[in-house]
């Protein structure tokens, strides 16, 4: 969709999902903002309000709009789809930006892992579509789920041959310094009227920081 800004996004809506799926709208936001705090390749993303007059709306995957906040992540001009397999890694400096995916991946327990390949910038690679991201994977932000999952690893399996050494050491560092502010401040971003609780947000920014260390370690192993 093209925005008042006269940039383009892919945008997620609460009127474009399940019903049992509509947390996967924090959950993008969430992902994105996680992802910027250790240097991963993620997309430009931001909220962005759907006016009243398109409240209704009907979208060509099925739904409808609905008004109030919505997520937006920022369109790449041309880009490739690539998925499950993390390719490329001769191209651009995505043996930097791979590391990143590695330990999002990990970190904040993914899946269902898709690769955008910009086309304008050598394939530089980026990870997108992360509203399958965190335990119990189907959308939803869960107390429960999270406090299960908090000491399993969740690797990617492809092979870590050929990552840039200094990669792997900043990546780790950088989840090493991870903050409580800096993860109280993205959940409380998250707004109101998406359906997720505060108690399930307050789980999920000690689930992030009680994962922090180990997926360092791990990043680290993959040297």
């Amino acid at each position: 969709m093209l925005a008042s800004d006269g940039h383009s996004y892919y945008m997620k809506t609460l009127g474009g999902c399940p019903d049992f799926a509509q947390g996967s709208v924090a959950v993008e936001y969430v992902i994105a903002e996680a992802g910027r705090l250790i240097g991963a390749p993620v997309c430009g993303n931001s909220l962005i309000r759907i006016p009243e007059e398109f409240d209704d709306w009907p979208l060509p995957s099925g739904g409808k709009l609905t008004a109030g906040l919505a997520h937006a992540s920022a369109a790449l001009e041309r880009a490739i789809e690539a998925r499950p397999a993390l390719t490329g890694r001769a191209r651009d400096d995505n043996r930097r930006r791979h590391v990143g995916l590695y330990a999002l991946y990990d970190w904040c327990f993914g899946d269902d892992p898709q690769w955008l390949h910009d086309l304008e910038g050598d394939h530089a690679a980026y990870s997108h579509d992360h509203g399958l991201y965190l335990p119990p994977h189907d959308g939803r932000i869960t107390r429960r789920y999270l406090v299960d999952c908090a000491d399993e690893p969740n690797s990617l399996t492809d092979p870590p041959s050929g990552l840039d050494p200094r990669a792997i050491a900043d990546v780790s560092q950088a989840l090493e310094r991870i903050s409580r502010d800096a993860l109280v401040k993205i959940v409380r971003g998250v707004p109101a009227s998406w359906p997720v609780s505060d108690d399930d947000l307050e789980a999920l920014g000690w689930f992030l920081e009680h994962r922090a260390p180990a997926v360092a370690s791990r990043i680290r192993a993959l040297m």
